[in-house]
């Protein structure tokens, strides 16, 4: 009801409308919430609803325009920090967690399967083997989402995702506030911490792909246990949100609203503390876990760089951690 309430000026029906038994603001965000939570159809939700199928479909999309537009005005729900004390905020949050300075958070992607679009099908095909649409996400120490990217086919390797992102775009130009703290006499930035298949950079921080000392041993064990919570993160947001395990039958221009939508909704019922079955989000990990295994995201030779700031700066890391040790 208070989700209703913040939406009720965005999706109440049109009082000029003739239609006298148009859907009030509560049932209209009752089917959507009913078609994203179940792995069912359109037309199990306009069945269980008594309503068209098309009218279904209008619904969701109406509603799900309306959370990711104005549920994140402010902003509010999702958003990266916002000013200097903001990202020290994160920043010391990381470090009293994981032990990683100057990380404000992690990234990584997820895919989101798609019926086979009618067009340029092959764009949508993912090293997983089936269609998808490719969704990049930073999240800080809780899993709470601070930004989303929905805009690539599934093909698109993670590290190329990047390399084009807003995110990336911010870090690189100095748009996004930021703190540095000096180490060993050189300077420091905020960085995020990615998986091997993402480039080394001051402002992307990766493990090393062969150790040759304790130090470094330490420092892939300390990033590897840091970035476990956009595992987390992915694991309770598709075992809250189950249409984003299955085929959604809506127009493929439709579907980055309906996926974004997802994770506006999944930091807002986090920040209401939402109920959710471990249960199943176990049961999500260990299904993400076994098809990573599986299928295993190489490096891009392009986009998985290894630039020389980004080397420098993982070595101050890495020595200052030795130092903790």
């Amino acid at each position: 009801m208070q989700l209703a309430e913040e939406l009720h000026l965005y999706i109440k029906p049109n009082p000029l409308s003739p239609n006298h038994r148009a859907l009030g603001v509560e049932k209209k965000l009752a089917i959507t919430l009913y078609y994203l939570k179940d792995t069912g159809s359109i037309g199990m939700t306009a069945n269980s609803f008594g309503i068209a199928i098309c009218t279904a479909s209008a619904v969701i999309l109406q509603v799900a325009k309306a959370i990711s537009t104005h549920l994140v005005v402010g902003p509010k729900i999702l958003y990266l920090p916002r000013d200097t004390q903001e990202v020290r905020n994160k920043v010391s949050e990381f470090e009293a967690k994981y032990g990683m300075r100057q990380a404000f958070g992690c990234i990584d992607g997820t895919h989101v399967p798609l019926s086979r679009p009618r067009e340029n099908s092959q764009d949508f095909f993912c090293y997983k083997q089936y269609f998808s649409l490719n969704v990049q996400a930073v999240c800080d120490y809780r899993g709470i989402f601070m930004d989303v990217e929905c805009r690539w086919p599934g093909s698109v390797h993670d590290s190329k995702v990047f390399a084009n992102s807003s995110v990336n775009k911010k870090l690189r130009s100095g748009t996004l506030s930021k703190t540095y703290q000096t180490v060993h006499g050189e300077k420091i930035p905020n960085y995020l911490i990615g998986d091997p298949a993402y480039p080394l950079t001051p402002y992307c921080m990766k493990e090393y792909d062969h150790c040759t000392n304790n130090e470094e041993v330490i420092f892939n064990s300390m990033l590897r246990s840091a970035r476990n919570p956009i595992e987390c993160a992915f694991g309770r947001l598709k075992a809250r949100w189950s249409i984003l395990t299955r085929k959604m039958d809506l127009k493929l221009e439709s579907i980055p609203t309906i996926v974004y939508a997802c994770f506006v909704l999944h930091n807002y019922c986090e920040q209401n503390k939402s109920y959710i079955d471990e249960d199943l989000v176990r049961m999500q990990m260990n299904f993400l876990k076994a098809n990573e295994e599986a299928h295993v995201n190489i490096p891009d030779p392009v986009f998985s760089y290894n630039c020389e700031e980004g080397k420098y700066s993982r070595k101050i890391l890495t020595t200052l951690i030795g130092d903790m040790f």
